[in-house]
């Protein structure tokens, strides 16, 4: 069930979850070390690149806020087109775990 991460910049193997970052790139996720994300991308903020890693404790509150926006839009008519907005974030989320995360070791 291993498989192989790279980082696409530095080569290097990414071995054990808290060096995985993931963050949206042109609108794929992709996988980052935590060093090189920090020194290079962090704090960079375009269209194409978010500042926020979906993996780890902001992702995972992003998410969770998400999940109760979108139960909240079925009470509530008129803002359950909004929903589709935060169904994204959750759809990226689910992505990074099934994708890269599960795959590396705790």
């Amino acid at each position: 069930m291993n498989k192989t991460i790279y980082f696409d910049k530095c080569l290097r193997e990414i071995t054990v979850r808290n060096d995985l970052v993931t963050a949206i790139l042109f609108f794929e996720v992709v996988p980052y070390h935590e060093n090189c994300y920090a020194k290079d991308l962090k704090g960079v903020k375009t269209l194409f690149l978010d500042n926020q890693p979906i993996n780890g404790f902001s992702g995972n509150f992003v998410t969770l806020l998400a999940i109760l926006f979108c139960i909240g839009c079925f009470f509530y008519e008129p803002m359950k087109y909004l929903s589709i907005i935060a169904i994204i974030q959750i759809i990226y989320r689910l992505y990074s775990y099934f994708v890269f995360e599960r795959h590396i070791e705790k």
